[in-house]
């Protein structure tokens, strides 16, 4: 999935901007498949987006597709070795899945071309075992050659780091200076600095965009934005909503803000069960306006079900000035040290002394999240930083010698955990 599929989530987004970063110093071609995120096709002769030469290829079964299953014709791995064989230097394969045909095909291609290919990984929280018949077949035929061949993992946190570590320990490969801290960022940071003064969200610029989207003007706003799916934990954060209401006695609101991944009718009926139809709101396919969302919020929820590491969301959030508060399997660098967030292992009392302890101290949060995104997760940062690593890992390639650069590539990076 690629540019302009937006709704398939942050990886796509993500990916885009590494793409357009290297463009600066490499030549960059991107690889995709031909649906798009409403799963009709898309052409797939070459075309450009952004100044970016984008080749599709089919996809077979677009219905395997609805259930995250890409089967991605084989034309992409020859058209790819085609371009490898001509080029005269070294060559990046950056990819973003971790099972499937991509992965596969990024394999064969180091197989095939040795040291002339170098396999960059990023993870986006795909690193973890879930039950499957299929995950079980392809990591016993697969998952420890791809391992050893991959070159440098960019992971988003301490988590994903001891993740990827845990896996190459199953699998018995040495795996020393080849994982690298590349937090989540964002490329283009909101720069409506009139909407923020000294003490946090200009209240009359809120109570505008309130009054604009048909939001009360005097409710405490909490804000979930992302697809609607079973595995983001919806149902517990609704439940933990109800807790909070009850136990403050103002007025709140609860902004579910997404994507209708299949999921919104029982979020709809479970609201209906709990009787919180004049407390909770969706809103569906919000682009480009979710920065206003955001930024009318008092405080960001995210409670995952399953570890996908850190949500873009919240770091969008705290770019808007809103504090955030998630469950561990959303874990996130730095926000806990600078006290612009909490990462909680949930449960629904600790979430609700969560959300009490931040509305005792809305202001002050709201103050550092701002500034936490500034100094953590802005885009230009991460830019040079993957500049850096890519140029750096192209020396090791020439030289035929992976191992050495790529603990001096550890060693330059931020380190993990350098938040603590």
């Amino acid at each position: 999935m690629y540019a302009p599929s937006w709704g398939y989530g942050g990886p796509v987004r993500l990916m885009f901007d590494y793409a357009r970063w290297m463009s600066s110093a490499s030549d960059v071609i991107i690889f995709s498949g031909d649906l798009h995120h409403d799963f009709l096709r898309m052409p797939t002769e070459e075309h450009q987006e952004d100044g970016l030469k984008i080749h599709r290829d089919h996809i077979y079964l677009p219905r395997l597709a609805k259930r995250s299953i890409y089967l991605v014709s084989p034309r992409m791995l020859i058209r790819a070795a085609w371009l490898i064989r001509r080029a005269n230097g070294p060559v990046i394969v950056h990819f973003a899945e971790f099972r499937g045909l991509v992965p596969l095909y990024a394999l064969l291609l180091k197989l095939a071309f040795a040291n002339k290919v170098l396999l960059v990984h990023s993870a986006f929280g795909m690193l973890h075992d879930k039950p499957g018949f299929r995950r079980k077949i392809f990591d016993s035929l697969f998952m420890r050659a791809l391992l050893k061949q991959i070159d440098l993992s960019l992971t988003q946190n301490r988590h994903e780091h001891e993740t990827y570590e845990r896996l190459v320990d199953i699998y018995g490969i040495d795996s020393k200076g080849k994982t690298v801290l590349l937090p989540l960022h964002i490329d283009g940071m909101p720069s409506q600095d009139h909407r923020f003064t000294e003490k946090g969200k200009d209240g009359q610029a809120v109570g505008q965009l309130r009054k604009h989207y048909n939001i009360p003007e005097d409710a405490l706003v909490f804000i979930f934005l992302g697809r609607l799916h079973p595995e983001k934990g919806i149902l517990r954060m609704i439940d933990a909503y109800l807790e909070l209401s009850r136990a403050f006695p103002a007025k709140t609101l609860l902004l579910i803000v997404g994507r209708d991944d299949g999921f919104q009718s029982q979020v709809e009926i479970y609201i209906a069960e709990k009787q919180l139809q004049n407390h909770v709101q969706i809103v569906n396919d919000v682009y480009e306006s979710r920065f206003d969302y955001y930024f009318l919020s008092d405080i960001f929820l995210g409670f995952p079900t399953i570890f996908e590491e850190t949500m873009l969301a919240s770091i969008e959030a705290l770019a808007c000035g809103t504090p955030i508060i998630v469950s561990r399997e959303a874990d996130i660098p730095f926000v806990e040290a600078e006290r612009a967030g909490r990462v909680i292992d949930f449960h629904i009392a600790t979430a609700v002394q969560t959300m009490l302890a931040f509305i005792q101290d809305l202001t002050g949060f709201q103050q550092r999240a701002r500034g936490t995104a500034r100094r953590h997760f802005q885009g230009a940062a991460a830019s040079e930083h993957l500049i850096r690593l890519f140029q750096e890992l192209i020396v090791v390639g020439q030289s035929h010698n992976l191992l050495p650069s790529a603990n001096k590539v550890m060693e330059k990076a931020a380190p993990i955990g350098a938040d603590e």
